[in-house]
């Protein structure tokens, strides 16, 4: 827009000039400049009423520090001397083609809202530009980086079979194994519920997450990656239990393939659960905690993208149609 305005303000200036001197050359050139000018203005005001965009997201979870791909559909009057741009993740403006794309990258676990996209329709010689947002709010879950440093394989109980038993019902998380999917439930109520489980398999070690007392974000944001580092290390060497914030029973983890994934989203969806008493841990558990971060730990966390408000606490998963997994 001051690019547009300091050229019309050349063609007055030219123009007045010209009636100065006398120049009919001049006068010429600064009537055409600013008649471009106006061209200019009429195209950026034509595109910003008739240009439609359309903003998707590619998809609703992502391990932290992947990018997610925001994917652009311009359509506008054929041959019509504007474009559009829309703002990167480094703040820099980047043109739209057919098809085009852009990345943004959150680092943060938990789940997060991604905003509108700020995007401008700008006429060909870029002298004028209309700025919009365009898309719908998106919620996407932003899976902890498991930390694999420190994390050890514990040795196993001496009669690691059996089965879990059930212990009721509760309301069904997206990625719970279909097997525990309590189906009388979904016909007589159309409610999806799954099988609570109060034990896991004897000798599996237990994990306890702990974000009680936590002193920052950051911490915060350490303890989850700790845990999912811990976890996952168990999962691929035999199984374990998962005891997270605000939960009353130890989750099991069979295997990397099964119970891994569940426990992961879980895990990224524990980030607004701060109790305010630390879970109890019986002997031998391993007990990861907020309180014990290091101190290189960034206290607001890692920075995120514009745009993206990260939401405290989320229902992420819960009652979910696992048709739609």
């Amino acid at each position: 827009m001051k690019r547009g305005l300091a050229t019309e303000l050349l063609g007055f200036a030219l123009l007045l000039a010209a009636a100065l001197l006398g120049s009919v050359a001049l006068f010429a050139f600064a009537l055409g400049l600013l008649v471009v000018v106006a061209g200019c203005l009429l195209v950026t005001a034509i595109g910003g009423r008739r240009v439609t965009i359309v903003r998707t997201v590619d998809r609703g979870e992502v391990v932290e520090g992947r990018p997610v791909t925001l994917r652009f559909e311009v359509r506008g009057p054929a041959g019509l001397p504007a474009h559009v741009e829309v703002r990167g993740e480094d703040g820099k403006w980047e043109r739209l083609g057919p098809g085009s794309s852009t990345r943004l990258t959150i680092e943060r676990p938990g789940a997060h809202l991604i905003g509108p996209s700020a995007v401008r329709v700008r006429d060909d010689l870029r002298l004028f530009s209309r700025h919009r947002l365009v898309g719908e709010p998106a919620v996407v879950l932003v899976l902890p980086a498991p930390a694999t440093a420190g994390a050890q394989p514990l040795a196993q109980g001496a009669d690691p079979g059996g089965d879990p038993e059930p212990d009721g019902l509760q309301p069904y998380f997206r990625g719970t194994p279909v097997g525990r999917i309590h189906w009388p439930s979904v016909a007589r109520a159309g409610e999806w519920q799954e099988r609570r489980v109060i034990s896991a398999p004897r000798g599996m070690p237990l994990v306890v997450v702990d974000l009680s007392g936590a002193p920052s974000d950051g911490a915060v944001d350490w303890t989850l990656r700790a845990a999912a580092g811990q976890i996952h290390v168990l999962a691929r060497t035999g199984g374990c239990r998962v005891l997270l914030p605000g939960e009353r029973l130890p989750i099991p983890v069979e295997n990397v393939a099964e119970g891994w994934p569940t426990v992961h989203r879980r895990l990224a969806s524990a980030r607004g659960t701060r109790d305010p008493a630390p879970p109890s841990a019986p002997p031998g558990a391993v007990h990861i905690r907020a309180t014990q971060a290091p101190s290189f730990v960034e206290p607001q966390g890692r920075r995120l993208p514009p745009g993206v408000v990260p939401l405290e606490r989320t229902s992420y998963g819960d009652g979910a149609d696992p048709r739609l997994a």
